[in-house]
């Protein structure tokens, strides 16, 4: 019979914490309910005993309430290497020679464990706490890794009066999936989801793509002048696949922000080109680019600080129009006195009415207006591509970058995902896979520690993202970063790293 694992975590600091003081630092009736109906009614017929056993350590044991402990209709066992507690179950050999285990509790050793867990072969559940969870989710023993875990992952906690979680459970390791997430729930202003992930011995994440890419330019770049005067390391050409059917290629060997990725991605859809917009939203990724030394650096003297010229967003719904830095915020205008041409309504409506067309795409030059950018664009071209199998149609996207770096490859990637999880969900598709193409492949030289320390770091598993089905239906600037939930995001810490401007 597999292990399992179960736990109720909230993201604090970086870190996923279950407890303080020898207690949970989160009750809801309905994770309890949650925890009960799993522990007692998974029950197998492989199993030589009649229920399910709960593991625990000592404390995890006494920060049960006297009046719940045992836990009913349970085997409990709890590890301790404590002699007076020892004593408090029947001798090793009674519970061996047996043919069923007789009491609700029994307190052994792990050695014990192990001859118990052969003998009996039961369905396991570890409950608690974090070096009873590290005990097994490290384990070098795959018969011993749980085969599945799962996770109440509450969303909004903070601390109350001034006392900080002092118990941690250490993230997953990229060998575990996340399988089935549940609809978000709401109990004492907490909001939460149950997450169920599933342990596939030598599974790898699709996030070595990127760790791969990154040693291969370490090992076989070249150094280059740049733009910048930074200097860059760097190859010519670069290719990476995703399967983005079930999750998203965001990056866990360093927090990545997901807001900035998806505020910036709307920015774009809304035809935006004042940063000003993104600022206000604490997005500062556009900053460095459009000050006022930027631009007077650009010739661009008789913009206001914050504009970026017709860049993305103008591109993708003005496209030829002449610009005006009056137009940078699109908010209150009316976007059809603008003129040009709107290539994302023009994208959607090909994916409706000619979805296996080859000419599904945007581009992003117009070298006509390169000179009122602040950038050329580094992302330069996007193309949907439409397969269909028994009546399902899936949608996949490809995308050039005529220059990209390490830094911000991986934002782009996770927004042109994210832009066809929209598409499909507004054309009756399901998000299949995304291809990152790149020409000019680099890692910026003031980067490289940082980098270096990345790629160090172990991987995790890739978190999902849940689109609100209004998206379906509402228009292009009504959808609002409200709409998207990041699902099972526990990532390593950020690095921070200076942008090359």
């Amino acid at each position: 019979m597999p292990i399992n694992l179960i736990a109720c975590v909230a993201n604090y600091k970086n870190k996923l914490a279950i407890g303080r003081n020898n207690s949970l630092i989160i009750r809801l009736k309905e994770d309890i309910d949650f925890f009960k109906n799993i522990t007692s009614n998974s029950l197998n017929s492989d199993s030589k005993l009649d229920k399910n056993v709960v593991l625990m350590g000592r404390k995890t044991w006494f920060s049960i309430p006297r009046k719940n402990r045992p836990l009913k209709n349970r085997i409990n066992l709890v590890l301790t290497n404590d002699k007076n507690l020892l004593q408090l179950s029947p001798y090793p050999c009674s519970i061996f020679t047996s043919t069923k285990l007789t009491k609700s509790v029994y307190f052994i050793t792990y050695k014990q464990f192990l001859n118990l867990y052969n003998k009996f072969n039961p369905n396991v559940f570890v409950i608690g706490g974090n070096e009873i969870y590290k005990l097994f989710l490290h384990n070098k023993k795959q018969h011993l890794k749980p085969k599945n875990v799962y996770l109440t992952e509450v969303y909004n906690y903070k601390q109350l009066d001034d006392l900080e979680p002092d118990t941690f459970m250490d993230p997953l390791d990229q060998s575990y999936k996340l399988i089935s997430v549940s609809e978000l729930k709401n109990e004492n202003n907490l909001n939460f989801r149950f997450l169920e992930y599933k342990h596939y011995h030598e599974f790898k994440s699709e996030e070595n793509k990127y760790i791969d890419l990154i040693k291969h330019i370490l090992t076989n770049g070249k150094e280059r002048l740049d733009r910048t005067g930074v200097g860059t390391i760097s190859i010519l050409g670069a290719q990476m696949k995703f399967d983005i059917s079930q999750s998203i290629p965001l990056l866990t060997t360093k927090r990545v922000p997901f807001k900035a990725i998806v505020e910036e991605l709307l920015f774009f859809i809304n035809g935006h080109t004042d940063v000003k917009i993104l600022q206000d939203k604490g997005v500062k990724i556009w900053n460095g680019n459009t000050t006022r030394e930027f631009l007077d650096a650009r010739n661009l003297k008789h913009y206001k600080e914050g504009i970026m010229g017709p860049m993305y967003g103008w591109q993708w719904r003005f496209f030829g129009a002449e610009y005006s830095q009056g137009f940078a915020d699109t908010t209150n205008l009316d976007n059809s006195k603008i003129g040009g041409f709107d290539q994302l309504k023009h994208v959607e409506n090909l994916l409706k009415t000619d979805p296996y067309s080859r000419r599904i795409y945007i581009s992003n030059l117009n070298p006509a207006q390169s000179n009122q950018m602040v950038l050329e664009p580094c992302h330069t071209y996007f193309q949907l591509y439409v397969t269909e199998q028994m009546g399902q149609k899936y949608l996949s996207g490809y995308f050039t970058m005529r220059s990209s770096d390490s830094l911000a490859w991986c934002y782009n990637i996770v927004s042109y995902t994210i832009l066809i999880y929209i598409l499909a969900l507004r054309c009756d598709m399901k998000p299949k896979e995304i291809i990152y193409n790149s020409v000019d492949c680099h890692i910026y030289k003031n980067h490289i520690e940082q980098i270096q320390e990345q790629i160090s770091r172990d991987i995790r598993p890739s978190p999902k993202i849940l689109l609100n089905d209004s998206i379906k239906t509402k228009d292009w600037n009504e959808i609002s970063f409200k709409d998207f939930s990041l699902v099972g995001y526990f990532p390593n810490p950020g690095i921070k790293m200076e942008m090359a401007v």
